[in-house]
């Protein structure tokens, strides 16, 4: 179970370093732009967290360098939310194999052997 919460912790702080910079690059990225709507740093972190999670936002990059980091975020976000989802899963797994591995043990009367 460590491991797990090894992992997890991992990729969380992966994906924080990731919202909270793409949001700062894509602030800079957007801020000079006339037809921006990505004004201020709330608004950019704002969008940079439904890319990288929904998919999509009211807000969102005009110029061709901000929406190259864009699909970045998005590369990113979709590629950490699969990693945790198949680390739990891993680990579901292995819980349930071990509970039947001890069951089954139990009912021959032998110890569970120790990987």
């Amino acid at each position: 179970m460590g491991k797990l919460v090894k992992i997890l912790c991992s990729t969380m702080t992966v994906f924080v370093v990731v919202l909270f910079g793409s949001a700062y690059l894509t602030l800079q990225l957007e801020a000079k732009a006339p037809d921006a709507n990505i004004k201020n740093y709330s608004d950019a972190l704002w969008w940079c967290l439904h890319a990288s999670s929904v998919g999509n936002s009211d807000v969102f990059p005009v110029t061709v360098y901000g929406r190259l980091l864009g699909v970045f975020v998005i590369i990113v976000g979709y590629g950490l939310f699969t990693i945790n989802v198949g680390t739990i899963s891993a680990a579901l797994t292995h819980m349930l194999r071990e509970a039947h591995y001890d069951k089954l043990f139990r009912e021959f009367g032998k110890d569970h052997p120790k990987e």
